[in-house]
Formats: structure tokens, sequence, C-alpha cells
């Protein structure tokens, strides 16, 4: 259970506010889609020099992220998804596995990895993100075929557990209103080319 609030605080922290988890994903294997722009490591303009999170491509269409805390030595690793949906690009982020002093943490019995959907946007040294919010799928209404299927699980964290295709269709729908405002973060370095 330790880990699991542990990753919860992190995402809460990391991406502003407690966002709504998915048991399906964004993306297909047909429509991953890879964006050069995104490998680095970025951080909060106010953040410790030591403090960021670093995304490298790790795949064909696959990035990891990896956050680190420097007072704690924990490392935490997400693997990440880019879509593009109309003309917004969204990030789906799975928790991958976490490590304390370089010694890897299992994970709870019982706990299953959920995903963590972002609208992004890349402008040369600022990358700004925002978070699908629960409060707007909980006040959702359906007449446009668009609504979500979820489940509120313990700590009131929302689940949607609605299959792909129509957790695709909202977030087209709600691309405007189903999103946390931005918030910004800056590029400390660019991720060496792999050979």
């Amino acid at each position: 259970m330790k880990l699991l609030l542990l990753f919860l605080v992190f995402a809460c922290l990391l991406l502003i506010g407690c966002p709504a988890y998915s048991v399906h994903p964004l993306y297909n294997d047909q429509d991953a889609v890879v964006e050069p722009a995104l490998e680095g490591t970025w951080a909060n303009a106010k953040s410790d020099e030591k403090e960021g999170i670093t995304f490298q491509k790790s795949g064909d269409r696959e990035y990891s992220m990896v956050g680190v805390d420097p007072a704690t030595r924990v490392h935490q690793t997400y693997k990440i998804h880019l879509v593009r949906l109309g003309n917004q690009l969204f990030m789906d982020l799975m928790f991958d596995d976490q490590t304390v002093n370089g010694v890897k943490l299992d994970s709870p019995l019982g706990a299953f990895p959920t995903h963590v959907i972002v609208k992004v946007k890349i402008s040369g040294d600022d990358l700004a993100y925002a978070t699908l919010e629960d409060d707007a799928i909980k006040k959702q209404s359906a007449p446009d075929g668009a609504a979500l299927h979820y489940q509120i699980g313990e700590n009131e964290a929302l689940l949607v557990t609605s299959q792909t295709q129509g957790l695709r269709r909202y977030v087209s729908a709600h691309t405007d209103d189903a999103f946390s405002t931005f918030e910004h973060l800056t590029r400390r370095a660019k991720t060496p080319a792999q050979p």
C-alpha cells in the first residue's frame, strides 16, 4: 500500500492535483506517435537543479519517463505513449517501477497499473501539460454520446472503466473543457542522440 500511496502522491505533485485514472489506454498500437522534441530533462523553473523528469525513447513508439527525488533517492519510471487526436497531442502515462537507492520495490499485492491521460504542447524549451480532470468526468452529460463509465475507488480516486474507443471519443469531444489549466516545465537538457 505504501508504494501505491507514494505513486499517487508523486503523480499528484508532478501533474498538478489528482487526475482521473483509466483502466484502458488512450493509444492503440497503430496510432502511437513519436515526438523527438519531448526527449530530454524537464523541470519546474523554481525547482532544485537536481530535480526534474527525463523523457527518453525506449521503443519503436514508446518513451520512458524517470522522475527522481534527490532527497529520498527514489526513482520512479513510467511508460509513455503519445497519440494525436485531431490536432492535439496527448500523453498516456503508465507507472512502470520504482527504486530506492537502486533497489527495485515490488508492487503491492493486487495493485495494477493504470493510465493517466495528459494533454501536451511542446514549443522549443517549454513543455505545457494538462491532466484529464476527475471533476469534469463526474459532471459530464451524455447528449453527444461521449460520456465515460467510471468508478470511485479508495481515497476518492476516479477510475475510468470505458474501453479505449470510448475514452478516445470523450477526450476528442472534451479537449477544451475536461483538462486542467496548462502547467509548464522548462527544458534543462536534451537527451543525447542514440547510436
